[in-house]
């Protein structure tokens, strides 16, 4: 059973959603959010595995929020939103569903996660020894594409869930295992693929 997280600040679209999603014998609603940061605790809490995110009303710092959270979180994100008013940079989201979708069309493309989604049962990786070279762990790695996105510790602490000395700690030994003295070095390793990507 796939466990999805639900946001919308309309109620009456939240309701609608869940109730769709949750008739579905093969999913389940398990978070239920009017606000992005309430949307990942409650994700994170319930081991949410997919999030479907009303794009309506949203503002340009929950995205970069609700995006950063995926990119540091086990799950899949889905925006809602009409086709008309997407952005044109089309926003590094796992899927996209029309506001106008028959409910047979919401299920399909929810669906086909089916497939992608990890079991909810699988724990997080376990400690690593340190490899040679630039190698990075997978928490390493996610935070280095929070670093490379131009967020501060702070934030990256907001859109992890990590206290912010573990993300101070966690930046330190990135910079020190790629070599490098700053956060821009970090970027641009990043970019030019100079970084060994973790083993899954």
């Amino acid at each position: 059973m796939m466990r999805i997280a639900v946001f919308s600040k309309e109620r009456l679209f939240l309701d609608a959603i869940s109730g769709l999603l949750d008739r579905k014998g093969s999913l389940q609603v398990v978070a239920r959010e009017t606000t992005a940061q309430g949307l990942v605790s409650s994700a994170k809490e319930a081991s949410a595995q997919l999030l479907i995110v009303d794009s309506q009303e949203l503002d340009v710092d929950e995205v970069q929020f609700l995006l950063g959270a995926r990119a540091v979180g086990d799950f899949f994100l889905a925006m809602i939103g009409d086709k008309d008013r997407e952005n044109p940079d089309k926003t590094e989201v796992d899927a996209r569903i029309s506001r106008s979708a028959s409910a047979d069309d919401l299920f399909q493309s929810v669906s086909a996660f089916s497939t992608k989604v990890k079991p909810v049962s699988a724990g997080r990786e376990g400690k690593r020894a340190y490899r040679k070279g630039n190698a990075l762990t997978r928490r390493e790695y996610e935070v280095a594409e929070l670093v490379a996105k131009g967020m501060s510790n702070r934030t990256i602490s907001e859109v992890s869930a990590l206290r912010e000395q573990s993300v101070k700690n966690l930046v330190s030994v990135i910079m020190r295992k790629l070599k490098c003295e700053n956060r821009t070095q970090v970027a641009l390793k990043l970019i030019n693929a100079e970084v060994e990507l973790p083993k899954e």
